[in-house]
């Protein structure tokens, strides 16, 4: 039976080195030891809480690869950290299996132009689709595949999946952009009243509707 609380800090510990942090790849080492000499969690679970502790580490650019590679370091993190306090493997895999059917972005209150970049389409693909991978990969007995962050952003499901969602919100009439920088101020009328504005993908991922939490459009 696969030993997915070692084989989480290995991969943990191969980001974090990757990322430069040695302090904290060292931290997992010396978890590993004390897993493998007496099954002692405890070493690992101090790592966490307070400021500048292990859940404060910041892992990946903000481009493509970074997005991915940051939330593939929390699942990660999440497993070793579960499993760490005892719990059950089926338990984690329940809880870390929803998927975000929500999209972020930026709207103009006043003529209702709405833009999402293509980080935002990527952050939410992300969000959609790795709960799934992580989860498939660990009842496949592959998880050290997770750590192949290009395959991942290439899978044919990812990509079909950003194929409908780009041409789906071109439908919805909302501008796809590749400049990541915040308008204050509206392109189209000018108005500096701006916000964060979110919708939903619907029925399957064929509809994209406003959320009821967001502020008004005049």
């Amino acid at each position: 039976m696969t030993d997915y609380y070692k084989q989480s800090l290995e991969l943990l510990r191969t980001i974090l080195l990757e990322n430069h942090y040695d302090f904290w790849a060292n931290w997992l080492s010396e978890d590993i030891e004390k897993w493998d000499k007496n099954r002692d969690t405890e070493h690992h679970i101090r790592a966490y809480g307070g400021m500048g502790s292990f859940n404060d580490i910041v892992i990946g650019n903000q481009d493509i690869v970074g997005l991915w590679q940051g939330a593939v370091f929390g699942q990660l993190q999440s497993l070793a950290y579960s499993l760490a306090k005892g719990e059950n493997l089926n338990t984690i895999i329940e809880r870390i299996g929803v998927n975000s059917t929500q999209i972020s972005g930026w709207r103009c209150q006043n003529c209702a132009t709405a833009r999402l970049t293509n980080l935002d389409i990527e952050r939410f693909l992300r969000d959609n689709t790795l709960p799934q991978i992580f989860i498939k990969l660990i009842k496949d007995n592959q998880l050290a595949d997770i750590l192949n962050i290009e395959s991942i952003i290439n899978n044919s499901e990812v990509q079909q999946k950003r194929v409908a969602l780009e041409k789906l919100i071109t439908e919805t009439n909302i501008e796809i952009s590749s400049d990541t920088t915040w308008l204050w101020s509206c392109p189209k009328c000018g108005s500096n009243e701006t916000c964060t504005y979110r919708w939903n993908l619907l029925e399957n991922g064929t509809t994209l509707i406003e959320a009821s939490d967001n502020l008004p459009i005049k």
